[in-house]
């Protein structure tokens, strides 16, 4: 991925280190009628600023995703009034260790956010495993908790494309 454009020089380095300390968030898919759909997960934000998340393949947001690759995500925090929207697109990581990657980080997020081993995920039967890709092509972070801020120091934002 590469940087495009950003809203201050400093866009990143907030949205990175908001990302890098917040591990859920919910997702809203839709499948090809435009029918909306959304869900809570657990998601990794990557070096590479993408975002890897698992699911199910019999999963509502699986389903979408087969039909419209087009999705949102928002990971919000209460006591800081921050949140970060992601528009972009899902791929489905193929490989093996990268999967294992991404579900060894969902059963660490779990343990540490709810003290139980077992994400949500877990308990449902809803066919096997599918690890995600969300290729970001926008990015954008409101910190309602800056002190004295008008509409324009509210939003960092920032603009990605292919490599």
């Amino acid at each position: 991925m590469q940087i495009q454009s950003t809203s201050s020089p400093e866009a990143m380095d907030d949205i990175n280190n908001f990302l890098q300390s917040h591990h859920s968030g919910t997702l809203a898919t839709a499948d090809a009628a435009a029918n909306p759909h959304a869900a809570v997960i657990y998601v990794t934000f990557n070096e590479d600023y993408t975002f890897s998340f698992i699911t199910k393949s019999e999963t509502q947001k699986y389903k979408n995703i087969e039909e419209n690759k087009n999705v949102a995500l928002a990971i919000y925090d209460e006591q800081e009034q921050a949140s970060v929207q992601v528009v972009g697109y899902v791929e489905v990581i193929d490989d093996k260790d990268g999967m294992q990657t991404v579900m060894n980080k969902s059963y660490k997020y779990s343990a540490e956010v709810s003290g139980r081993e077992l994400p949500p995920l877990e308990k449902l039967f809803a066919g096997e495993y599918v690890a995600l890709r969300l290729v970001p092509q926008a990015i954008k972070m409101a910190v309602f908790a800056r002190p004295e801020s008008g509409a324009d120091e509210l939003f960092e934002t920032v603009l990605l494309s292919k490599d």
